[in-house]
C-alpha cells in the first residue's frame, strides 16, 4: 500500500479512506502521526509570520498617526486605519490561514485518536478468538 492511497502526495490533504485490515490500520495510524508531528514546524512557521505581520501592521498604523496632518485624534486614526489597510489585510490572511493549520491538526489528531481505539478494540477481538 502506497500513501497515494490516503493522501494526495501534491497537496499532503488527506483523502476520504478507510482502513478494512488490520495492516491498513496500523500504516493509516503512523501515516497521520507522521503526519501530526512534520506539521509542528510549519506551524511555528505561521505563528512567526503571524507575529511579523501583526508587528508591520502596527508599526505602520503608528507612523501613519505620527504623519497625519489631520487635527483630532479619531481623524488621524481614520486615515491610519484606511492607510494600512493592506497590512491589516496580509495580517488577518496570516491568522486565518494560522487557525486553520491548527483546527486541521485537531482534527488530525481526533482521527488519529479513533484509529488507535479501533486498533485497541480489534487486537482485543483477535486475542479472544484464539
Amino acid at each position: 500500500m502506497s500513501t497515494q492511497d490516503i493522501a494526495r502526495m501534491d497537496t499532503g490533504e488527506i483523502v476520504s479512506y478507510e482502513p478494512v485490515t488490520p495492516i491498513e490500520l496500523e500504516f493509516m495510524i503512523r501515516e497521520l502521526g507522521e503526519r501530526l508531528e512534520r506539521a509542528v514546524p510549519a506551524i511555528k512557521q505561521m505563528w512567526h509570520e503571524r507575529y511579523e505581520a501583526e508587528r508591520t501592521l502596527l508599526e505602520n498604523h503608528a507612523k501613519a498617526m505620527l504623519r497625519s496632518d489631520a487635527t483630532t485624534v479619531a481623524e488621524k486614526r481614520a486615515e491610519a486605519m484606511l492607510s494600512t489597510m493592506p497590512h491589516r489585510l496580509d495580517f488577518d490572511l496570516k491568522k486565518e490561514t494560522l487557525h486553520a493549520a491548527e483546527e486541521l491538526q485537531k482534527a488530525l489528531a481526533a482521527r488519529l485518536m479513533g484509529l488507535q481505539n479501533i486498533n485497541k478494540v480489534l487486537g482485543q477481538a483477535y486475542g479472544a478468538s484464539r
